[in-house]
């Protein structure tokens, strides 16, 4: 196979194929396909990350990942180690996966303290004043950013999974329920995150623009940068206005697409993004979706733990508990890692390359400033200080033309033996997430099936949304079918009605912020976005985890 990109060190090998029984694509993260240079940044610094929290916490399924890139995508190998490897594996993980059992909050709090002080100088730097020298430096720093992040952000997800995959083991062992009864998920409701904070801030800036009669320029004129530009226009706006400047201070290092700088401006490089949202708010009204249920779902989970509690052998009670906190944290974890390590190094990012495409472009080494995104690292670095002299055209018009044809190329979800990826999701937590397979009930005559789900049921149309972009077409009481969901949808929740996705599993985040929501959500059905048409009227039952089309 050829190397996509020329990225030789990622192209998929004959003894790749002979090594590793089996490549998972990706298809979560990597679809729409990654641009090269976050395919070279993503790919290599994933594939290390992996393996060094694989083995600094001495995983006994598991030595992390390899990474390749097929057709624009990305596909993993799992790295297995050696039989007689795994007792001593097994032997070191129970001593360091403990610290997360006992003192979980204490040390994601000091990882969160320490990485909000890493990232401080990254967001005050300021890329339009720099020089040319300061810029590339600061360039070369960020890669060291993105590598440190990935470290952290897996030294996590690795121990958030796995406790969540042992509870919901011993839930099936000891009680005999899945992820799918309806007591396993209300043991996991009603908690707060970081994303659902954001979007009640969100909410409440639709209450302050009605309180500041306001409402009528959000709901009338369609263009969102129009919005802004009348909003200037009086006092009253121009105070809600600076609330929301404070607002982005805080939340707006986000960009539409998490894993992705291509195309993809933050809210602070473009604060329209947050208007259709705030739009939405306004015109559904009534309080906050999640403070209306949140009581409701606390209340429900507390009487679910004490249910499940009192149903377990009280020989193995306390161990029980320890766990079911542990699968609790994994819940909000899994949302208030994206805000502080994804959201951020995405942001940072865009707003670096966008100013060093900007510069290629006056120099006369590139055409358009989003060519930067078709270049490699090195070839960024022979043109940084000399611009005026290089000419980075021919790569980044090559690479554009791999990437356009990427899209339209129908990917594999599997290279090798497909009868393995049972055996290795219950190897690797990861794998048992992303690679979720739906569970089929013929009794229930659906025409689709999820892996994981959010309870209750709701009909209405349906809304297919394939990418961030299109986020803005979603309207109040309509269902959301997407690929995936990551934390940037999150706002979409407050206004739909239920959410269907292609992918995920029981710590997705369509599942999370659903249960939260007290939205159902039915999540991993492989093909909701292929079967299902915009303006169907379909029905979603996430207490089955099954989903209907009615017509």
């Amino acid at each position: 196979m050829a190397a996509y990109y020329d990225l030789n060190e990622f192209e998929l090998q004959d003894e790749d194929l002979k090594n590793y029984r089996v490549w998972i694509g990706d298809f979560v993260h990597s679809w729409p396909p990654y641009s090269p240079l976050f395919a070279w940044a993503r790919n290599g610094h994933h594939q290390f990350a992996f393996s060094y929290s694989a083995e600094t916490l001495s995983l006994p399924g598991t030595k992390g990942w390899q990474w390749r890139i097929v057709d624009g995508l990305s596909y993993l190998g799992i790295i297995e180690p050696k039989l007689e490897e795994i007792p001593e594996r097994e032997k070191l993980f129970r001593e360091r996966i403990t610290p997360y059992i006992e003192n979980w909050d204490e040390i994601w709090g000091k990882t969160i303290e320490e990485w909000q002080g890493i990232l401080k100088p990254f967001k005050e730097f300021d890329v339009g004043r720099a020089s040319n020298a300061e810029l590339y430096s600061h360039w070369e720093d960020f890669l060291w950013l993105d590598f440190q992040m990935w470290k952290r952000h897996f030294i996590w997800m690795y121990p958030a999974y796995i406790l969540f995959n042992l509870f919901e083991d011993l839930c099936a062992e000891l009680l005999g329920i899945t992820s799918l009864d309806p007591l396993f998920k209300r043991v996991l409701a009603g908690f707060d995150n970081t994303v659902l904070r954001f979007d009640r801030a969100l909410w409440r800036l639709g209450d302050r623009a009605k309180e500041l009669g306001l409402a009528n320029i959000f709901t009338t004129i369609e263009d969102n940068e129009e919005v802004l530009s009348k909003l200037e226009q009086t006092d009253a706006g121009r105070k809600w206005l600076g609330e929301y400047r404070e607002f982005l201070k805080v939340y707006g290092w986000r960009c539409p697409r998490v894993e992705e700088w291509w195309d993809n401006p933050s809210w602070l490089e473009k604060p329209s993004l947050g208007i259709p949202i705030v739009r939405q708010a306004i015109i559904r009204g009534g309080a906050f979706t999640v403070d209306a249920e949140f009581e409701r779902l606390k209340a429900e989970r507390v009487e679910a733990e004490q249910e499940l509690l009192a149903k377990v052998p009280a020989d193995q009670r306390e161990w029980f508990e320890k766990l079911m906190r542990c699968a609790q944290r994994s819940g909000t974890f899994s949302e208030d890692h994206n805000t502080w390590f994804d959201m951020h190094i995405m942001s940072i990012g865009r707003h670096l390359t966008k100013e060093m495409g900007r510069r290629f472009v006056q120099a006369g080494a590139l055409d358009d400033p989003e060519q930067i995104y078709f270049l490699h690292p090195d070839e960024i670095r022979k043109a940084a200080i000399a611009m005026e002299k290089a000419n980075l055209r021919p790569y980044a018009q090559k690479r554009y033309d791999q990437w356009a044809a990427a899209w339209k190329l129908e990917p594999k979800p599997f290279i090798g033996d497909i009868s393995v990826v049972p055996e290795l999701s219950m190897r690797d937590p990861i794998i048992r997430v992303i690679a979720a397979i739906p569970v089929v009930k013929p009794e229930l005559k659906a025409d689709l099936y999820g892996a994981a789900s959010a309870p209750g049921v709701a009909e209405g149309i349906a809304r297919v949304i394939p990418d961030e972009k299109s986020m803005g077409e979603v309207r109040a009481g309509e269902i959301l079918i997407a690929p995936m969901t990551m934390s940037t949808w999150t706002p979409l929740f407050s206004i739909v009605a239920a959410v269907v996705t292609d992918g995920g599993g029981t710590l997705s985040h369509a599942v999370i912020v659903g249960r939260e929501y007290g939205l159902p959500v039915v999540a991993g059905t492989v093909e909701a976005t292929k079967k299902i048409k915009t303006g169907q009227r379909i029905r979603v039952d996430g207490t089955n985890g099954a989903v209907y089309i009615l017509g």
